[in-house]
């Protein structure tokens, strides 16, 4: 039986959808690559063996995408229900929940997140608000 319950990313540690990101937002193609391996040190022996000291600390990374033609409201929904992790502002630091992929987890995980600078391309502005191409919003586990 599934453990998903709905949704990618939920932001912070609250009970029920408070904190989740709207799935209505995300554009196909979410992206995660879960439980990345870091080698402390690897290297090739003289019989091009290879030798890996992998860190057990899994770290995740994902990118999602918005719908193209968010309006400015919109936009600022999504700001708000992401600040219902945010850990430190000047970081970009979040907590969050996210649906994890890996294999033999499938299952939901929690961690510290960054926010690389994102880039935000406008469609149009006008009618008393602005209009946004497909935003793409990359977490980085700390």
């Amino acid at each position: 039986m599934s453990n998903f319950k709905g949704y990618l990313l939920k932001f912070g540690n609250y009970s029920g959808n408070i904190g989740v990101f709207p799935n209505e937002y995300i554009a196909q193609g979410a992206e995660a690559t879960p439980c990345r391996r870091t080698d402390a040190e690897a290297y090739r022996d003289a019989n091009n063996d290879l030798h890996r000291m992998t860190i057990p600390n899994h770290k995740s990374t994902f990118a999602v995408t918005t719908i193209p033609g968010l309006t400015l409201e919109q936009k600022e929904e999504i700001e708000a229900i992401m600040a219902c992790g945010l850990i430190s502002e000047i970081e970009r630091k979040y907590y969050v929940e996210y649906w994890c992929d890996d294999i033999g987890v499938n299952d939901y995980k929690t961690g510290y997140f960054y926010i690389p600078d994102t880039t935000f391309k406008r469609q149009k502005i006008g009618n008393g608000t602005i209009v946004y191409d497909a935003l793409t919003y990359e977490f980085i586990e700390y």
